[in-house]
């Protein structure tokens, strides 16, 4: 891919293609010499900013990113994706109602329905 960074390049030459060989955070960060962190941020950049399919799954035993080669990794990518935003507008639903109760502060954290 061209207009990478030298980083981008590194970390993902590291990702295997398939969620059957997906790759743990902790060991990509070893392999590539950076901090676990480092490696979550190179990888968001990738995917939302440079359109690189890697997928990730949280599997026991077989979870970490991968390469989207076909519809059975791009299931396996996503299907974990909707539990985990519902449990993020629940708790930034429950911040906005503590703001509102103990500061008598309104937050808007999640949009309203429309």
């Amino acid at each position: 891919m061209e207009g990478l960074t030298e980083r981008e390049h590194l970390v993902l030459g590291l990702i295997p293609a398939g969620h059957r060989k997906a790759i743990r955070r902790h060991k990509l960060a070893c392999l590539a010499g950076l901090g676990e962190r480092d490696v979550r941020e190179i990888i968001y950049d990738l995917v939302v900013h440079r359109g690189v399919p890697i997928g990730s799954s949280t599997e026991p035993g077989a979870g970490g990113y991968f390469i989207i080669q076909n519809e059975d990794d791009l299931e396996v990518a996503t299907r974990h994706l909707v539990p985990r935003a519902r449990a993020i507008f629940r708790r930034a639903r429950a911040l906005e109602k503590i703001a509102q109760r103990r500061f008598n502060r309104r937050l808007e954290l999640v949009p309203g329905d429309e």
